[in-house]
């Protein structure tokens, strides 16, 4: 499963990176998220660990940045979240590129459903694509609103 959304916001690359880098952030902008915690010490970089508890079927797990590279990518990746009759392995990137004034924001989500998850994958899919089109909204209010908190 792929699911993919952008977004244009008016902010440096280097500005946009730093606060998604900070994963404990996330749920600020994807309300599917009811909290994130960084597990790991020291700043957000390579292998920075973090747990998570989703909203909605109150799965719980981890993931790590698998992929740092200031200003331009971050990428993630944990152990499948079992919930109800099926799992989800999460797993993605973000791609950050210069867009005039403004950061082109690309956010990829690459899960692998299991069980009877993957049965509903199509479904989920379309779910998945109108809540990351929310979240780059939100990122993009919450980045151009204000300077975001380090």
């Amino acid at each position: 499963m792929q699911v993919e959304a952008e977004t244009s916001v008016a902010r440096s690359r280097g500005e946009v990176f730093d606060y998604i880098a900070h994963a404990e952030w996330l749920p600020e902008y994807v309300t599917d998220f009811a909290w994130v915690r960084k597990l790991s010490d020291g700043g957000p970089g390579l292998g920075t660990e973090y747990s998570y508890k989703m909203e909605r079927g109150q799965a719980e797990g981890t993931f790590r940045w698998t992929e740092f590279e200031p200003p331009s990518r971050l990428g993630w990746h944990g152990p499948p979240a079992t919930t109800g009759p099926g799992s989800m392995e999460p797993s993605g990137y973000w791609e950050l590129s210069e867009e005039g004034h403004s950061t082109r924001v690309k956010l990829v989500m690459t899960p692998k459903p299991g069980g009877l998850f993957k049965l509903l994958a199509p479904f989920m899919s379309f779910g998945m694509r109108r809540g990351n089109a929310k979240a780059l909204e939100r990122l993009k209010q919450r980045l151009e609103g204000g300077t975001p908190t380090i």
